[in-house]
């Protein structure tokens, strides 16, 4: 049993190289990536962090979009013996300063030129940062700063190192720093923590999930990306952060780990397509929630849950909010029941204290 991130991901390229494991809307399709493309770009974005001379133990930080290429780039942060740290992309400037000094950041991965203006802003007053790296040059044709690079030429330097970027990890090394709370996680604690939920969430092979969350949320990268490469469930990468209920849809996802925004998000959605339907449907509508049960919701929810892209949904499950009572109540009426995973609500579930211990601190209660 692999015992760290990176050689969890390990076996399963080896064992599953032509089978897809992420996709990409991009223009309106969706592209596929098998566990041997993944296996190719932790190598190019690996080899090209050794290239720039980042060494194990040190902290890279990514503020971005949850996007093909913050999962890459987290992975080959892990894989090279580093502590990836991900930062919520609507960090202002010196909130960013902040805990780029807090983390003593070496290597900065930054989405796109917005995010890249915050950093040049706060750089000159973080010590320990060498290099900042960009996903997206849109509108940096002509941007030139030493310290600064895309990360097509990141890779480009690894292609030219050569393959032997990978470090020597332990299941005590640190893998994750949560901030700002400042909490470490070891590649043990990561891996503890997909074990237990693994348990009680039993994700199936060829499950599909949307990543709806920031890569800096412990929801999104513990329990949506790394789970799901534990579990051979299938992640799906919006094409951007306003498509969230025509890509539900699309995907018709089976399991879905969100925070109660989302939820909140579809219960108004649903409450408003019932009250502009006609009369009679807001009827049966408002009868079947009232009802609940399977004849209401074979008669008249399905068709709910289909508009919202639940109809497959079979596991849902959110963190450390729990939602209100008006919305767990519409879920159950739905036949959806949502799971919290904080280590504080899930009494009655087998859960070990070091789970608990370990949610408690990633959420900082």
């Amino acid at each position: 049993m692999a015992l760290t991130i990176p050689a969890l991901v390990a076996d399963r390229i080896a064992a599953h190289g032509n089978q897809t494991i992420l996709r990409k809307k991009h223009r309106g399709i969706w592209h596929a990536v098998s566990w041997a493309q993944l296996g190719a770009h932790l190598r190019d974005v690996g080899a090209g962090l050794k290239a720039i001379g980042f060494q194990p133990g040190e902290v890279a930080c990514v503020v971005a979009e949850t996007r093909l290429e913050s999962v890459y780039t987290d992975l080959a942060i892990l894989g090279a013996g580093g502590v990836s740290a991900g930062i919520h992309p609507a960090t202002e400037a010196e909130p960013l300063g902040d805990a780029l000094r807090q983390a003593e950041c070496r290597v900065l991965f930054v989405e796109n030129e917005e995010q890249l203006d915050k950093a040049l802003l706060v750089r000159e007053r973080c010590p320990s940062l060498r290099s900042i790296i960009v996903f997206d040059m849109k509108g940096l044709r002509d941007f030139d700063d030493p310290m600064c690079e895309s990360l097509s030429d990141l890779v480009s330097r690894g292609a030219a190192a050569g393959d032997n970027w990978t470090a020597d990890v332990t299941e005590d090394q640190p893998a994750i720093l949560l901030l700002p709370q400042g909490r470490l996680l070891t590649h043990g604690d990561a891996m503890h923590l997909i074990a237990n939920a693994r348990n009680f969430l039993k994700p199936q092979v060829g499950d599909e999930r949307l990543a709806l969350l920031p890569m800096s949320h412990v929801m999104e990268r513990v329990f949506g990306l790394y789970l799901s490469l534990d579990a051979r469930a299938i992640s799906n990468y919006l094409e951007n952060p306003d498509t969230v209920m025509e890509n539900l849809q699309e995907v018709k996802p089976t399991l879905l780990g969100t925070d109660r925004a989302i939820w909140e998000r579809l219960y108004a959605r649903a409450t408003s397509a019932a009250a502009g339907a006609t009369r009679l449907q807001h009827s049966l509508y408002r009868s079947a929630m009232a009802m609940g049960g399977p004849l209401a919701r074979f008669c008249v929810l399905r068709a709910v849950r289909r508009e919202l892209g639940l109809s497959r949904l079979s596991r849902a499950y959110i963190g450390a909010a729990s939602l209100p009572p008006d919305i767990e109540h519409w879920a159950k009426a739905l036949g959806i029941t949502i799971q919290q995973i904080d280590g504080q609500a899930t009494q009655g579930i087998a859960l070990d204290a070091r789970y608990r211990a370990l949610m408690q601190e990633a959420y900082g209660t």
